[in-house]
């Protein structure tokens, strides 16, 4: 009886897998067109549904595989056919299992996107909202923009501000509010306001003065722990010169384009109060430095980031530019982390009209 009932069971089985089987690839072609329809979409909740489906048949076709072999070896003859169909099932199931996992994984990173995406939204929205109560028109930028794009943008709005009565930059934001690039805004709008006046209709002070005295201060701390002529002005090495404007690839990152309400890009720093912290110069030093290399060589302040500014000028510097880099070094100590020394700082001001500077 335990034979004929053994017999029975691999007959229904059997009976059983050949209709799944069948019904399988009656549908292969249309789950896998299906199934890449959706993955091209991006479309994980749907991928994660299909696969649910065919986890099921295949793992319902395991088991049963299984029984057959196991019912095989019960009544003494075991088949095969059924070891192989199990073994094959299962594997099947193994890896559709694995495919759903990954599935699962993709939804919640795209939900987890979308929630990022709307967040920096909002704080998006919420920094152009501030700036506004600060009388500066601002737009968001697409954060993954590339440095020639980003170029782009700001001369073309350089010569729409021309016209129109502004001086264009990009802004960088990674925290949720732009306060938090300066003290004077956390201070409130009535005092920022008075301070935005004293800094406007004050007389600006000497941009290369300051730089010199910088230079000097720095250059006798350099002096007292290193090779200043081996190590600081060093040996021009190859180097390439910036092509575009770079920004941190920060996912909380934001770019905004704001309009600035002056006559000249150095008067910026009235209305975005950049700096005063370690070693960064204040803002009146930002504007004073601004407005010498403006006049001098043509540089316009074009983007700023949290620790970090950029000029922009119309042509290279020519003739002897280690007196520029000088300069920039003072302004910056931190540039000669891209640039290694003095020396080739100044080579590159041959061929570049970007100058970026940053403060750790």
């Amino acid at each position: 009886m335990q034979g004929i009932a053994a017999i029975a069971a691999i007959v229904l089985v059997v009976a059983v897998m050949f209709y799944l089987v069948k019904k399988k690839k009656s549908k292969e072609q249309q789950m896998s067109e299906e199934l890449d329809s959706l993955i091209e979409a991006e479309d994980w909740n749907g991928v994660g549904r299909l696969l649910r489906k065919q986890l099921i048949l295949w793992g319902t076709v395991a088991v049963l595989a299984s029984a057959l072999t196991a019912a095989s070896f019960i009544i003494g003859k075991p088949k095969f056919i059924g070891i192989v169909i199990s073994a094959i099932s299962i594997w099947r199931a193994i890896k559709l299992a694995r495919s759903y996992k990954n599935a699962r994984y993709n939804e919640r990173w795209k939900q987890n996107e979308a929630e990022a995406k709307k967040h920096i939204a909002e704080q998006a929205a919420q920094n152009i909202r501030l700036l506004n109560e600060y009388d500066i028109k601002a737009s968001q930028i697409a954060a993954d923009i590339t440095p020639q794009s980003a170029m782009q943008i700001w001369q073309e709005a350089r010569e729409k501000g021309k016209k129109d009565g502004f001086c264009p930059v990009i802004l960088q934001i990674y925290t949720s509010t732009l306060e938090s690039m300066n003290d004077e805004m956390r201070e409130g709008k009535e005092q920022f306001k008075s301070w935005q006046r004293q800094a406007l209709n004050s007389p600006t002070a000497d941009g290369k003065t300051l730089l010199m005295e910088r230079f000097e201060s720095q250059k006798e701390n350099y002096e007292k722990e290193a090779d200043w002529q081996g190590d600081i002005v060093g040996t021009a090495e190859p180097c390439e010169a910036a092509d575009g404007f770079y920004f941190n690839n920060k996912e909380d990152s934001i770019l905004l384009l704001a309009e600035i309400p002056v006559k000249e890009p150095w008067q910026i720093f009235a209305y975005i109060p950049f700096g005063d912290w370690n070693d960064c110069p204040s803002a009146e030093v930002h504007m004073a430095v601004a407005k010498y290399w403006q006049e001098k060589y043509g540089a316009e302040v074009s983007c700023i980031a949290p620790d970090v500014v950029t000029y922009k000028t119309p042509r290279p510097a020519d003739g002897d530019t280690m007196t520029l880099a000088e300069e920039q070094f003072a302004y910056s100590e931190d540039v000669l982390q891209d640039y290694g020394n003095l020396s080739t700082l100044a080579e590159v001001d041959k061929e570049s009209t970007i100058w970026t500077f940053f403060w750790d």
